[in-house]
């Protein structure tokens, strides 16, 4: 068995994003690639590993030991524990630095490796899986170009939500969707949002952290996973630790909403 760091289920690195995206005139958003901040001690962790010179970043998306054993596709070799948070901006370049320790990376059955990859390992018959993306350093045009590939249409068997409060009280109280046609028409309404860039002022997410305005999204898929968004009841999305959201249009939006109640 190979060594593993001592936090072996989740790394921890500088989250060296800008803290926003920037929109271009013609309303696609360019998030920018990750960066070393100049002050280490006051930054953000997040998980990361370096791979084919993309940095990939740790992901919400979960899934059960089991199917993420069937989801494995090639190896890519193994990650080194080399990023810390006195790390410099070189060690950011090196193949397969990571937060993780050392750890099998693979692709992902079904989903493409400049996109999302997936560490695997098991110790003592414990499995431990997790899915790293690449979100940064890319520009999103339309929210194809995030949800799309995530593989989410024809491919939801299940939809559940729960509002704020019970996500922050971190309560497995899950809500389930019984419309799967309205699900359905929500997902695919998902590949033609438009992107907006997160602001620190003007993030509407910043005044709607409560059961009233939010309300937290999980999609199980075929291969067994669950993808989560965050909604806000005026029709915007986010996904995983991006500094970009979503805007849809509020009729498909407001037929969801309206089944989160």
């Amino acid at each position: 068995m190979k060594k593993i760091s001592s936090i072996l289920f989740i790394g921890l690195v500088l989250a060296a994003c800008t803290g926003k995206g920037i929109s271009d005139g013609d309303s696609s958003v360019n998030v920018p690639a990750i960066s070393l901040p100049t002050n280490t001690s006051t930054a953000d962790m997040v998980g990361l590993i370096v791979y084919n010179g993309k940095i990939y970043t740790e992901t919400n998306v979960e899934i059960r030991a089991e199917d993420a054993k069937a989801l494995r596709d090639d190896i890519l070799g193994i990650t080194t524990g080399t990023i810390d948070e006195w790390s410099k901006q070189k060690e950011y370049d090196k193949e397969l630095a990571s937060t993780v320790g050392e750890m099998d990376v693979y692709s992902v059955k079904g989903y493409d490796r400049d996109f999302r990859i997936m560490t695997y390992e098991e110790q003592d018959g414990i499995a431990y899986a997790r899915f790293y993306e690449h979100l940064n350093g890319i520009t999103v045009r339309s929210g194809e170009d995030i949800f799309g590939k995530l593989q989410l249409v024809g491919n939801v068997v299940s939809a559940r939500w729960r509002t704020f409060s019970e996500r922050e009280r971190d309560m497995d109280r899950y809500h389930e969707i019984a419309d799967t046609a309205t699900v359905n028409t929500f997902v695919e309404e998902l590949n033609n949002t438009k992107p907006l860039a997160r602001e620190r002022q003007s993030d509407p997410l910043n005044t709607s952290r409560n059961d009233e305005e939010f309300r937290e999204l999980s999609l199980q898929l075929a291969d067994g996973s669950f993808v989560t968004l965050s909604l806000l009841k005026d029709g915007y999305i986010y996904y995983s630790m991006t500094d970009v959201y979503f805007e849809m249009n509020q009729r498909t939006f407001s037929e969801l909403w309206n089944q989160l109640k």
